[in-house]
């Protein structure tokens, strides 16, 4: 990884090198001294794929547990049924 130093102007504006020109950048604060700056890699909305299209399958021992549950869920335990009480609370 290339390290280099650069200034920033009294409107704490930072100047890039060309590479960077039109593009649009992502940054992040790693720390309280440090932030990383990358490019970012833009797409489409039309071309997102559907949630749908990316899901991958239960397992049949996976699917056969899950309906096993619907049918027959186990009892709530102490620390459910308190936070179900917060929930109810806080919701009015």
């Amino acid at each position: 990884m290339h390290t280099e130093t650069r200034t920033t102007d009294a409107k704490a504006r930072l100047v890039l090198p060309k590479s960077f020109a039109n593009a649009t950048v992502i940054i992040e604060q790693v720390s309280e001294t440090e932030l990383r700056v990358r490019r970012a890699r833009v797409i489409a909305e039309d071309e997102l794929p559907f949630a749908e299209e990316s899901a991958a399958p239960l397992s049949d021992r996976d699917r056969d547990r899950f309906l096993a549950l619907i049918n027959d869920p186990p009892t709530p335990t102490a620390a459910l049924k308190k936070a179900a009480l917060r929930h109810k609370a806080r919701r009015g």
